[in-house]
């Protein structure tokens, strides 16, 4: 009887180990399970990191071809600038000089008509003096002669 009661006894002991162990056991494997699914999310996060890498690389191509894009945009607007500004000073210089022809012209209208008016004067002076005749004309050939002196 003392022998049951030592292999009971150890038996009481062995299953006490091992349920210790089967509770180790169970706790490795929640271990494990938790392990597993933190692999999981750190997998899906770094999925999700690598995604987000290549989407910040293509952003930033994309802003670098807006930007060569704006520059040459901005170049081409400072030369139609200038180009406009070229234009303008020509344009300003053809008008002037247009002016300037203009006026030369309205300068020599004014002194053939002034001419022509005398020559109408003398005209008429001499159909009202026919004697007087000859005088007038040498005084209007003289007077014409000083004014293109």
């Amino acid at each position: 009887m003392c022998s049951d009661f030592v292999t009971a006894g150890a038996l009481g002991g062995i299953r006490g180990s091992l349920r210790r162990v089967a509770s180790d056991l169970e706790q490795q494997n929640r271990t494990v399970s938790s392990l597993a699914q933190q692999v999981q999310v750190a997998n899906h996060w770094q999925v999700t990191a690598f995604k987000l890498q290549k989407e910040v690389a293509d952003w930033k191509a994309w802003g670098v071809s807006c930007l060569e894009g704006w520059k040459k945009e901005e170049q081409v607007t400072a030369d139609l600038r200038q180009q406009l500004v070229q234009a303008q000073e020509a344009l300003r210089v053809e008008k002037k000089l247009r002016d300037d022809e203009f006026n030369e012209r309205v300068e020599k209208y004014n002194k053939l008509v002034r001419k022509c008016n005398k020559l109408v004067e003398c005209v008429n002076t001499v159909k009202v003096q026919p004697a007087n005749a000859i005088a007038l004309i040498t005084a209007l050939e003289a007077e014409l002669n000083a004014q293109q002196a």
